[in-house]
């Protein structure tokens, strides 16, 4: 979602720009976030040491702030340069949107978390056509936990905020940032192939796994610490779950949404926030 930025200075143009030729990788960050076939130890390693929503949201304001930055210079830019660099502009707002998503749909275990998750709601909101009457507001709001009205835990929340070292989590991202100068790499990115076929599938086997560990905790002879560490692997199996069909959401494949409702576990639909 896009924040405020000052606009482009009266000398600076999109055709002024000095455009970096090299070719780097671009990671957004649900792709940082997928586990590829992983076993019961790494799911529950990936919920119980989730990524950082405060940087993601972090990461999303960077490149919003380059999509008002694109804004502000295509206004004093001609209009053929504007068209000749779209690409950038929209593969920056594609970036700002995975990020968006994957903070809605991350557990937010610190107040900072939380903090930022609001904050990244509020902007989703305010970007909404009519967002006072927009039908997404309702979503909006019970994905990104403004329902909380709670004065003293928003207070702490915003307190631990204020105060969070930045990159510090045991698991850095490997989310990268992207500027518009870099149009080789943009461009590059917008043009990768995506397979919804093996997307459904690796939703779908995350939510067999999901499946086999719900089982296997109504085992009565499973030691507290086992069981532990089982819900740990269903609970990740079924963020791995969600997180394949948002990649597959947010891919460059056109792909039709019953298929992706189709492939949901059951239990996501109980769950307000997914």
């Amino acid at each position: 979602m896009t924040y405020p930025q000052p606009g482009a200075t009266a000398t600076e143009t999109l055709a002024t720009l000095p455009f970096d030729p090299t070719l780097r990788p671009v990671i957004d960050e649900i792709a940082a976030l997928r586990l590829h076939q992983p076993s019961e130890a790494a799911y529950a390693a990936f919920i119980r040491n989730p990524a950082s929503v405060a940087d993601m949201v972090e990461r999303a304001r960077l490149h919003a702030d380059q999509v008002a930055r694109f804004v502000a210079l295509a206004q004093v830019s001609p209009p053929g340069q504007v068209s000749q660099h779209l690409a950038q502009l929209y593969a920056l707002v594609l970036l700002n949107t995975t990020a968006t998503v994957a903070a809605a749909l991350m557990p937010a275990t610190t107040g900072a978390d939380r903090h930022a998750r609001r904050q990244q709601g509020a902007a989703f909101i305010q970007s909404l056509e009519n967002p006072g009457d927009n039908e997404l507001r309702h979503v909006g709001e019970i994905a990104f936990g403004l329902k909380d009205r709670d004065a003293h835990t928003l207070a702490q929340d915003a307190i631990a905020f204020a105060g969070r070292g930045h990159g510090e989590g045991p698991s850095p991202s490997r989310a990268t940032i992207h500027r518009i100068e870099e149009h080789l790499t943009l461009r590059s990115w917008l043009k990768r192939k995506a397979d919804a076929g093996l997307l459904l599938a690796e939703a779908r086997q995350h939510a067999v796994w999901a499946e086999r560990f719900a089982l296997s905790l109504d085992q009565d002879e499973l030691h507290p610490e086992d069981r532990d560490e089982i819900i740990s692997a269903r609970e990740g199996a079924l963020l791995q779950h969600v997180l394949a069909l948002a990649a597959l959401a947010l891919s460059p494949v056109a792909v039709d949404t019953d298929r992706i409702f189709e492939a949901a576990h059951a239990s996501v639909a109980t769950r307000a926030p997914l």
